[in-house]
């Protein structure tokens, strides 16, 4: 409402403020008595007339509204513009270590790892692999905003994106809502490849409420959402060896190489056949645990039996101390449960689907003070925690079947056969990742005239515990080798039987405790020039702080090292150029010099060619920085001479 002596007063109503904008309202002063009023009853201006960046607010009536396979809300940023998947990763469920609804999604042709997001208003990425954390489940979360292109100096901590989430708050009315999803096999058509129809059975379902506990002064709100997905699909082909070739004889398959040669003469096998003589003990041990086939290529029919059960709960509670002060503090759990395929089956060819144990954890205190109706300030403490196991049920090590070996992971080992049977998880068969990191924010905003200044200061720590085995469970794999004389058999099968071995990686745990600091300032300005021109310049001061490694398993390369034969003193048979904690001019956690000088400037313009806030021109130029993920940074820990692998 405003209000000035001569003139009508102006009333609008249905100002919606949306996440990370700020709406634009203009406002008419017709000369005449205070006591006549003018009456809008409309939303303001649906397009950003003052912001630099480009963004895009996917608000929850779409949120709800529109299709999505597993309701991850995250699959919606790509309605924004300039989004798309990048793959890998995490992306569509499941990495190395990273939480499942995890995307990698690029923005603006920036790098998937790039893209910031933030959950009422604190940091909300994984620091593994940089990608989101869970999202809030649809009827939780109010609506996110999607910027790219050149951000402004408030936006830090990566460089291609930035998304903005907030979950629902209560009112002071009572609302609520329940609701279940329903998948079944019994709807679906049977898949051309598989011998059955499949056996899908999902069920989602949960509800929420939120409310006044105090009116006008505290309100709640909560939410559940329970996913209980079960599949036996059979729709897979593997192979293992058939009775015929267990006797040695290999000619009933037409598909088969038509001579399999004999690695230590290079002449074929009289008849495809070799003499169950030569079989290896240890091959013989391994077709102990494979299924049998009554086919004479060994095809046979199998499907990991999947039994997940995730859930998510949140609340979050709201207090108005009056009408300048408000505080809230929000939880949010995720949890993600799948036991191994080979528990259920006992088939090992179920094996290379291992298992989960996961959960996400998030804690967030907000407080927003009016200091006066120009000057706000808002602060942020949040507290994120991820929890990713990997394990499998076992089944045999090369120690179990005779291989004189050192077996790191007891009663498993990695068998990979061309063209036959693949036993075990390739990677992190046995692995615990956990993250953790505490974010703290601070933003004031100040109107003077023309001008809403900005000024805040952002930092986090994470420490990350990982306890991997990427490579020691040791992995066997047989075809490929060139077939020949001191060669393979030219068949993957044969090869496994007499056990002519085409690699074999091992290596040791993988045990990695880093920690990283990050901080974050920055000034900015919103200077509207005229009623049609809007411009914003500030600076962001991002320090670069590399991630420590705890117990020094670090190295730095330098070429200009390598020209001069530089040697490492800690380990002297390292090639040249290679140095180590604990060498001459080395950062012992680090490896990595500290650099202090690292300034991002920002500016652009906004123009409305019409004053009409309906068209919107921007140019804008800026720098930003961004970081490694503690999945690229980890990797020192894998390799010599911390991590042998041969």
């Amino acid at each position: 409402e405003v209000s000035k002596q001569g003139f009508t007063s102006y009333v609008q109503t249905g100002i919606v403020l949306q996440v990370n904008t700020s709406p634009t309202v203009d406002i008419t002063l017709k000369v005449g008595a205070v006591s006549d009023q003018v009456q809008v009853e409309a939303n303001a201006a649906l397009v950003d007339t003052q912001s630099m960046s480009v963004g895009s607010v996917i608000e929850n009536q779409r949120i709800l509204d529109l299709p999505l396979n597993g309701r991850n809300p995250g699959e919606l940023i790509q309605l924004a513009g300039a989004a798309v998947t990048a793959g890998g990763g995490s992306a569509g469920g499941i990495g190395t270590a990273g939480m499942p609804g995890g995307l990698n999604i690029s923005i603006g042709g920036g790098l998937p790892s790039g893209v910031g997001y933030y959950l009422d208003g604190a940091l909300y990425n994984n620091p593994f692999d940089a990608v989101n954390l869970p999202f809030p489940f649809p009827d939780a979360l109010q609506e996110f905003k999607v910027e790219t292109s050149s951000l402004t100096a408030q936006t830090g901590a990566h460089a291609a994106g930035a998304v903005s989430a907030v979950i629902k708050s209560g009112t002071n009315q009572l609302h609520g809502d329940l609701f279940e999803f329903l998948r079944n096999g019994n709807m679906n058509a049977r898949n051309a490849f598989a011998t059955k129809r499949d056996t899908l059975k999902r069920n989602q379902f949960g509800g929420t409420l939120g409310g006044p506990v105090k009116k006008d002064k505290i309100f709640f709100f909560v939410g559940y959402q329970g996913t209980k997905t079960r599949s036996d699909p059979a729709d897979r082909v593997g192979f293992v060896p058939s009775t015929q070739m267990l006797t040695g004889d290999f000619s009933g398959c037409s598909t088969f190489p038509a001579n399999i040669i004999d690695p230590t003469t290079g002449q074929a096998f009289p008849g495809k056949k070799i003499p169950v003589s030569r079989f290896s003990p240890q091959a013989l041990a391994i077709v102990k645990f494979l299924p049998t086939t009554s086919t004479s290529c060994g095809n046979v029919p199998f499907g990991p039996v999947q039994k997940i059960n995730e859930y998510q709960t949140l609340g979050r509670v709201d207090y108005q101390i009056n009408n300048k002060h408000s505080l809230f503090g929000k939880y949010m759990a995720t949890t993600y449960l799948l036991p191994p395929a080979y528990g259920f089956s006992k088939n090992i060819l179920d094996s290379p689907t291992g298992g989960l144990d996961d959960l996400a954890q998030t804690i967030t205190l907000g407080d927003t003070y009016l200091f006066t109706p120009t000057v706000v300030n808002s602060f942020r403490l949040a507290m994120n925690r991820v929890g990713v196991q990997r394990f499998n049920d076992d089944y045999f090590s090369g120690c179990d079947i005779g291989v004189k070996m050192y077996c790191y992971i007891p009663h498993q080992t990695v068998v990979t056969v061309s063209g036959g049977p693949s036993i075990g998880v390739g990677t992190a068969i046995q692995a615990k990742f956990i993250p953790t990191y505490y974010t703290l924010s601070d933003d004031l905003t100040m109107i003077r005239g023309s001008h809403q200044l900005a000024f805040g200061y952002s930092t986090f720590k994470y420490q990350h515990s990982q306890y991997a085995n990427v490579f020691s469970a040791a992995s066997f794999a047989f075809g490929g080798l060139a077939a020949g004389l001191n060669g393979g058999t030219g068949l993957g099968m044969a090869d496994l039987m007499l056990g002519r071995v085409n690699s074999m990686t091992q290596g040791v745990p993988n045990t990695t405790f880093a920690n990283k600091w990050y901080a974050g300032l920055y000034a900015q300005d919103t200077w509207k020039m005229s009623r049609r021109l809007t411009v914003n310049y500030g600076i962001r001061w991002e320090p670069f702080l590399p991630e420590g490694i705890n117990n020094g398993a670090i190295y730095n390369y330098s070429f200009a090292n390598f020209l001069k034969g530089v040697r490492s003193t800690t380990f002297k048979n390292a090639p040249p150029g290679m140095l180590y904690a604990g060498d001459a001019g080395v950062n012992g956690k680090t490896a990595v010099d500290r650099r202090y000088n690292q300034f991002a400037p920002r500016m652009g313009l906004a123009y409305d060619p019409k004053g009409d806030g309906k068209t919107v021109l921007r140019a804008s130029f800026g720098m930003a920085y961004d970081y490694p993920n503690i999945q690229i940074m980890s990797t020192p820990t894998t390799a010599p001479p911390f991590g042998n692998t041969v």
